[in-house]
């Protein structure tokens, strides 16, 4: 794949994909699994499967290998537990202590943030294979009802969630602390495995999803909004009220237009605030710089305190999925562009927000991902449905680069099906391998 791109070299894009064949598991029996999948990078989180990571690492890479973005999916119906659960990691043997020093308090059938719902359907929008199509749409909804079934609170209607479930990760158990992270991803969950229900023609399912997608909905904005400080905030289940801690996971309800209008408002105000989230310099910080447990880690990763100011993609990507389902395509292209130059040549496992060092892994897979994501679905606004046979072509760029010219050549949209993309004054050309896929822009 070849780029021009003010700012961005071709070796720092090569450099990205680079890393993620770095953190290739090709001897992926050894570990219990049957096909290849992605680690984490570097030597401290080993060789095995990680839920989060062995998801988010294909969101990058499956627009240069769809094939093995495809069958590396089938990890996950492998992983998956009678129950419906899918575990944090393959062995599925959490220790009694965990980066920082924090002790766990729960330590079985535990799962992870189900980023999975996400992955998985964009996979599937590219895919002619209906008998993989099928089996993803199994293991989505099992998936699903476990979280029915082992993490739901039946009086607000939230799902709660301990470590890895949610960021900052939760060190206690379940039914106790219910993350604004986790439901909105559960409700993405949701309304993604009704598409796929409704695709396969699954209508009295995809109907029973859309009701508990709504229900869901109305219990984020009743329970984790914060009227008096505008903002949404976790909710602790035991005592009855919110978690004083504002993270950046506040804006996580932007994404399918879950906040309201009046929320809206006030969430883009607090996201453009630069003495809350950082806006002006390196955004978004994981944690709002005026809460009392902000702080930045330097190094190794050192657990919840590398989630408490240090700026992530994990974070930056899901805020301008928001922006941009909300109709603030200005905001979400402006944000995705200093995510991408903060971490450019830089696919760190974290930065930091001041002076964009990168800590953690320094070769991280999901974080050359997420890089790779940006540039190609946001920045460019590929996206792809197999079923119309069709490419979509719906740049979004900040104002710095509407009058710059950018290309991207050799993205597989399909099996063996390449697209060369070039923007120049806001002029889309475009080239196709196959003649019969139509282009759309």
């Amino acid at each position: 794949m070849q780029i021009i791109f003010p700012n961005i070299k071709q070796s720092d894009f090569e450099y990205a994909f680079a890393c993620l064949e770095e953190c290739k598991q090709p001897n992926a029996v050894a570990f219990g699994f049957p096909y290849p999948y992605f680690t984490p990078g570097g030597a401290s989180y080993g060789q095995q499967w990680w839920q989060l990571d062995s998801s988010l690492a294909l969101s990058g890479y499956k627009w240069k290998d769809r094939k093995f973005s495809e069958t590396a999916l089938l990890n996950f119906v492998e992983a998956q537990k009678s129950d419906g659960r899918i575990c944090l990691w393959g062995n599925d043997n959490l220790p009694k202590q965990v980066a920082g020093g924090n002790p766990l308090q729960q330590t079985d059938g535990v799962s992870s943030l189900p980023k999975i719902f996400d992955v998985a359907y964009h996979i599937t929008k590219g895919t002619a294979n209906q008998e993989l199509i099928e089996k993803i749409y199994v293991m989505l909804n099992r998936y699903l009802d476990w979280w029915y079934s082992d993490r739901y609170d039946t009086k607000t209607g939230l799902f709660s969630a301990v470590f890895e479930e949610t960021f900052i990760p939760y060190l206690g158990s379940a039914m106790e602390y219910a993350a604004v992270d986790t439901n909105v991803e559960i409700y993405v969950g949701l309304i993604h495995t009704a598409e796929l229900a409704e695709k396969l023609q699954d209508i009295v399912r995809a109907n029973e999803l859309r009701q508990k997608a709504e229900a869901l909905k109305d219990a984020i904005n009743t329970y984790l909004w914060n009227k008096d400080k505008g903002a949404y905030y976790p909710y602790d289940l035991k005592r009855n009220g919110h978690v004083d801690c504002l993270m950046a996971s506040t804006f996580y309800p932007l994404r399918m237009k879950i906040a309201p209008p009046e929320y809206k408002r006030q969430l883009l105000s607090l996201l453009k605030d630069n003495e809350e989230f950082n806006w002006d310099l390196i955004p978004l910080t994981s944690v709002s710089k005026k809460d009392p447990v902000f702080q930045v880690t330097y190094g190794d990763y050192q657990g919840n305190a590398s989630w408490s100011g240090n700026v992530w993609t994990l974070i930056n990507e899901m805020v301008v999925r928001g922006l941009l389902d909300s109709g603030e395509k200005e905001l979400a292209a402006e944000l995705t562009l200093k995510t991408l130059y903060a971490f450019n040549n830089n696919y760190t496992e974290f930065i930091n927000p001041f002076d964009s060092s990168g800590h953690g892994v320094l070769r991280y897979a999901w974080t050359a991902s997420q890089y790779l994501e940006l540039i190609i679905e946001i920045i460019f606004g590929i996206s792809v449905n197999i079923d119309k046979n069709e490419v979509i072509i719906s740049p979004n760029l900040p104002e710095c680069l509407k009058f710059e010219e950018l290309s991207l050549k050799g993205i597989m949209v399909f099996d063996n099906v390449y697209l060369d993309v070039s923007i120049k004054n806001g002029k889309i050309d475009y080239q196709i391998s196959d003649d019969m896929v139509k282009v759309y822009h």
